[in-house]
């Protein structure tokens, strides 16, 4: 009578080893990357060496990125570093930056969010309908702002039009020719036309 119980736990053995091996593997790489294109009359930069094709690079890698360094994976381009010059001219939802002295020229971008966090984030834009600091030191000069958000100290927006700011820290400032609601706490903050 031992073969049949031995036959059964060697079945349940197999059947186990079997259902295993159809679990799903996890994957780092995404779904899909949007590469943006380059600007009409110019051409595009040649990869460089060492990268890997579909891979984004960082801003922390070797070397000056360009303007399509940076891809668009699901709705968000990341740029993330210290001490570095970066330029986006795409398309994208949301631009989030993180890091420390950077110097971000999205001018040329169509964007809808630029969140920032960080200290000494210089950012130049175009137009966009939301632009959130969080940190220090923050420099921001842009066309259009919808809304500003900031919480933080010591950071400078200025804009053409601003529709609605929200400060709360210390020692900002915002200006704006066209100005919308204000509302801000902390002290020694100045919201104003420029």
């Amino acid at each position: 009578m031992r073969r049949p119980a031995a036959a059964a736990t060697m079945g349940a053995t197999v059947l186990v080893a079997m259902l295993a091996s159809c679990t799903p593997v996890t994957s780092n790489e995404p779904d899909r990357i949007v590469r943006p294109t380059s600007p009409a009359g110019s051409s595009a930069p040649s990869a460089s060496p060492g990268a890997t094709p579909g891979t984004p690079s960082s801003a922390t890698a070797p070397g000056a990125p360009g303007a399509d360094d940076f891809a668009c994976i699901d709705d968000v381009v990341a740029i993330r570093g210290s001490d570095v010059d970066v330029a986006f001219a795409g398309e994208c939802a949301v631009v989030r930056i993180e890091g420390a002295s950077l110097d971000v020229d999205l001018e040329r971008a169509r964007v809808g969010r630029v969140v920032a966090s960080g200290d000494g984030i210089e950012i130049d834009l175009g137009s966009v309908d939301a632009l959130e600091i969080t940190g220090q030191n923050a420099d921001v000069d842009a066309v259009f702002v919808g809304a500003v958000t900031i919480a933080g100290d010591r950071n400078v927006v200025e804009a053409d039009e601003i529709g609605a700011v929200s400060v709360a820290g210390n020692d900002n400032r915002v200006e704006a020719d066209r100005l919308g609601a204000v509302s801000q706490s902390g002290d020694r903050n100045t919201v104003g036309a420029g």
